[in-house]
């Protein structure tokens, strides 16, 4: 079992159709972006249909926090801490 990404990247996938809301990705530029969904300065990963299929891959090169999130319909699922998350890659796989 895994606890953690290894340095590398990350895949997204995620529906890209019109049966649910579609969902983009913006790498946020730090933790207070993040907390507060203030998406100035943020880099557009994937727009609301690049994760459909086999999605995106996102490099993860830097042992530091990346903070992700989506700007659609008007923040709220953002704000409400429905559409963001942190990763944390490691060096290690952390198996047990």
């Amino acid at each position: 079992m895994t606890d953690g990404l290894i340095l590398g990247g990350a895949v997204f996938k995620y529906p890209g159709n019109s049966t649910t809301l579609a969902q983009s990705v913006y790498l946020l530029p730090n933790q207070w972006s993040y907390i507060t969904c203030e998406f100035r300065g943020a880099k557009l990963l994937g727009n609301a249909t690049e994760g459909d299929g086999e999605g995106f891959k996102v490099e993860l090169n830097q042992l530091t926090p990346y903070y992700f999130a989506s700007a659609e319909g008007n923040f709220y699922d953002c704000i409400a801490g429905l559409s963001k998350f942190i990763a944390v890659p490691s060096t290690s796989s952390g198996s047990s």
